[in-house]
């Protein structure tokens, strides 16, 4: 979305993702597990071992860490009968885990200009509109890697206006399965899928 809106070239985005990605693979290996529960009712559960990765809606948040620490938390989630399921993930993206690489990519992110969007978009980070100061501040993008992806609040935002289209840009459904989802869209906003899920015909 940065990269549509001009806030990067589309060279420098590239390279961002590719260093970003060479980052994480130096890192240990973790788990990511999808919780059926509120982000209030999960956040008593977490401790200090474990981090709410994302908020896809409003009772439906990914848990990320260490692999041990997540199989504890899935005694206690099969205990009190909640819905988990693991992600099918190399590493515990949006925890603590990823600390020890955020100053490196945080001195990638400085190398790269940055321009004022030109495009209105929401940030995972808030789940509020971007700001100019935020899109071109290295330090944002250290968090929007590191933070909770606040996607359920994206969409409290982007249901305000009537009549928009959702379009999912990838493979699969799986976010327009949450907007769809979503407590506040309304039976006119349309929901798309881009590219169809490898096994579906």
């Amino acid at each position: 979305a940065a990269c549509l809106s001009g806030v990067f070239s589309l060279e420098d985005a590239l390279s961002l993702v590719v260093k970003r990605g060479r980052l994480i693979q130096t890192l240990p290996g973790g788990a990511m597990m999808a919780v059926a529960v509120s982000e209030n009712d999960i956040s008593p559960l977490l401790g200090g071992e474990l981090s709410l990765a994302l908020i896809n809606g409003p009772s439906l948040c990914v848990v990320s860490g260490e692999t041990d620490a997540v199989r504890e938390l899935e005694k206690k989630l099969a205990a009190e009968d909640i819905n988990f399921r693991y992600l099918h993930t190399s590493h515990a993206f949006h925890s603590t885990m990823l600390d020890p690489i955020l100053n490196e990519f945080h001195h990638e992110v400085e190398k790269i200009r940055m321009n004022p969007p030109e495009i209105p978009f929401v940030s995972n980070v808030s789940g509020a509109w971007i700001t100019p100061d935020e899109a071109m501040a290295p330090d944002y993008w250290v968090r929007h890697m590191r933070q909770t992806v606040r996607f359920s609040d994206c969409l409290d935002v982007l249901t305000h206006k009537q009549n928009r289209f959702f379009l999912e840009v990838g493979p699969g459904q799986t976010l327009a399965t949450f907007a769809r989802q979503h407590p506040k869209k309304t039976k006119d906003q349309v929901v798309l899928c881009s590219i169809r899920h490898p096994h579906e015909p």
